[in-house]
């Protein structure tokens, strides 16, 4: 018989279709095949694992790109490029800078939580002298007006002026001559001056450290400095 092209659109026959096993056929069979085959304690899990998704292909996360978040300050490094850490030894001028030491005057009055400098305790055996003590290591000291006492290069010794900038292991002094000139701490002794009748003794070894990191740093109570 030829095959009429009326007949492709036509359902199958009854026959035909009964031996075609359905989706639901051939799930349930293979419900059946894996509980026979499989042993008891595997069991249950059969319904989970089946829904389970695999894909074949090379699957990578994908990981969000933090963007950089912008500083508000200057780092190090741009400071240095902009060379706003180099001071020219008359760049600045010894009476603008006065106001500066009045600031720091007061940070120090807010910084050891007193009124009054002539209240500070002058020996050991004041039980507030190991609190100030602390403090003062870990103190700011731009601004602040010194005298170099004793140091092992004579020629420093009596040099005045205001701090205008603290390194690790120097100061730069500021003097009423407008002369910026570069102190190195650890061979040097300093009176920092906090009024007229009142300064404290300093040894610059003790702060051979940043100022960032010595605001949180540790100092041994009976530590002996030495010159």
């Amino acid at each position: 018989m030829e095959p009429s092209s009326q007949n492709v659109c036509l359902p199958l026959p009854v026959t035909v279709t009964s031996r075609i096993t359905t989706y639901e056929q051939r799930e349930q069979y293979l419900l059946n095949f894996l509980k026979n085959v499989l042993p008891s304690c595997d069991i249950k899990g059969i319904d989970d694992e089946l829904k389970k998704s695999f894909t074949f292909n090379k699957h990578k996360n994908k990981v969000a790109k933090k963007k950089p978040q912008k500083s508000p300050f200057l780092t190090i490094r741009k400071s240095i490029l902009l060379g706003l850490n180099k001071f020219g030894k008359k760049s600045l001028r010894y009476a603008d800078m006065l106001p500066l030491n009045s600031l720091w005057l007061e940070y120090m009055h807010h910084m050891l939580g007193i009124e009054d400098f002539t209240s500070l305790p002058t020996n050991s055996t004041n039980p507030h002298w190991e609190n100030i003590s602390q403090r003062l290591m870990k103190a700011d000291y731009h601004g602040a007006k010194v005298t170099i006492t004793r140091s092992k290069c004579p020629s420093t010794v009596g040099i005045k002026g205001l701090i205008i900038q603290d390194t690790k292991n120097t100061f730069r002094l500021l003097s009423e001559d407008d002369v910026i000139r570069t102190i190195p701490k650890v061979s040097c002794v300093f009176h920092v001056h906090l009024d007229e009748n009142v300064h404290i003794e300093v040894f610059g070894k003790e702060l051979c450290v940043r100022p960032a990191e010595r605001s949180v740093k540790k100092f041994k109570n009976l530590h002996i400095p030495e010159l």
